[in-house]
């Protein structure tokens, strides 16, 4: 029933993937976490984010990723990295 749910979700939410994809792209290379670290506010942070995803042939929407981060927030769906929740906080 697990799997059903987590497969059904899939297809009803694929930006969680790509969001989760460029996550794990971004724990791997340390000048992106740098880069991303220095954005000084929220508006400024979704768009580096985005840009660096897009660098990468990964795509998600500002609001795809707001659902995300507020999912996130609430202790649930866990797509953004820690590291990166952690800079989303001081700047959300």
């Amino acid at each position: 029933m697990l799997k059903t749910a987590m497969e059904r979700d899939q297809l009803a939410r694929p930006f969680e993937k790509s969001i989760k994809q460029f996550g794990e792209v971004v724990m791997n290379d340390q000048s992106l976490l740098a880069k991303l670290d220095q954005t000084p506010d929220k508006e400024s942070f979704i768009q580096l984010y985005r840009g660096l995803a897009a660098d990468q042939g990964i795509h998600f929407s500002r609001d795809d990723l707001l659902v995300a981060v507020q999912e996130q927030k609430q202790g649930s769906n866990w797509v953004i990295p820690r590291a990166v929740l952690r800079m989303i906080a001081d700047r959300f």
